[in-house]
């Protein structure tokens, strides 16, 4: 960041600058980086209802299961500047719930380890519909380096400053279903999804192979190749593997599935409530004025 200041004057007269050149637009306030990015008529809106919501207990997806205590592992290789390093990701549903734009979510823990360091530590919480459509109602990353906290990579919840829901995985998903969003942050490109190949064989991980595998293509609204991701029922994301728009070019394959204990859940829910405190102080222009998350699943 560079933190060279400018003399007020100048400062004042720069500023004047920008508000003649983008008067248009409106100058003043900021209200502009609170504003969802247009989304492409091309796109579906699913039309989120927080009545519309089961509880988490409840909820099941065959291509996302969200059972507490269910964690994957998955590793590859990701870009780190010009190395190209190994790259380990640990997501576990933990029994973490939180209350976020009216609907009862719950929480995954994301752990990156690159070079065998942790390299980032995000919170996503999820809710599900009554159609089985797993929804993206927000989420928190911290980066490290050297096991020290050094920034927050992002922190949005929906219905904050703007920031919309999406879907991160249909219920039904099919080639037929349109492009869907599934995040709008304030301000940002949404994140956005389509179905690629449903059914695909003998689709094989260090783990195992699977069959009536499920293929789905994840980036931006502006830039849909980022990613291609494989999920097989009953199990949940199996491969990841870059596209031409990735930027870090990750690669990740399932080498282990599991139901965690008892001990280890209430570990890695502690992880997720202490990461949820320090969205508070870290982002409270996000998180201060949410519900605290509990274990409470």
């Amino acid at each position: 960041m560079n933190t060279t200041r400018s003399p007020i004057s100048l400062s004042l007269v720069a500023l004047g600058l920008v508000c003649l050149a983008l008067a248009a637009a409106g100058c003043g306030g900021g209200s502009d980086a609170n504003r969802p990015a247009a989304v492409p008529s091309r796109f579906s809106d699913a039309g989120f209802d927080p009545q519309n919501f089961l509880a988490p207990a409840n909820a099941a997806n065959r291509w996302l299961p969200l059972k507490p205590g269910t964690q994957w592992v998955r590793v590859g290789g990701t870009d780190v500047g010009h190395r190209r390093v190994p790259h380990r990701v640990i997501s576990t549903v933990t029994n973490v719930s939180k209350l976020i734009a009216g609907v009862r979510t719950v929480a995954v823990l994301d752990q990156d380890v690159d070079a065998g360091q942790t390299t980032q530590e995000s919170l996503d919480y999820y809710g599900t519909d009554k159609r089985g459509a797993v929804w993206y109602l927000g989420s928190y990353t911290e980066q490290y380096e050297g096991g020290r906290f050094v920034t927050i990579q992002d922190a949005w919840l929906g219905g904050v400053k703007g920031a919309k829901p999406g879907i991160l995985m249909p219920g039904a998903p099919n080639v037929r279903t349109k492009p869907w969003t599934i995040a709008q942050p304030p301000g940002a490109d949404p994140d956005a999804a389509q179905v690629v190949k449903t059914g695909q064989r003998h689709q094989c991980v260090p783990f195992k192979c699977f069959d009536d595998v499920l293929v789905i293509r994840e980036g931006k609204a502006s830039a849909l190749d980022n990613e291609f991701k494989y999920y097989a029922p009953g199990v949940g994301q199996i491969l990841n593997t870059p596209k031409s728009k990735s930027m870090h070019h990750d690669v990740e394959s399932l080498v282990n599935v599991t139901q965690v204990s008892p001990r280890g859940l209430k570990e890695v829910s502690a992880e997720v409530l202490k990461l949820d405190r320090h969205a508070r102080h870290t982002k409270p222009g996000v998180y201060g004025g949410s519900q605290p998350a509990k274990a409470v699943l």
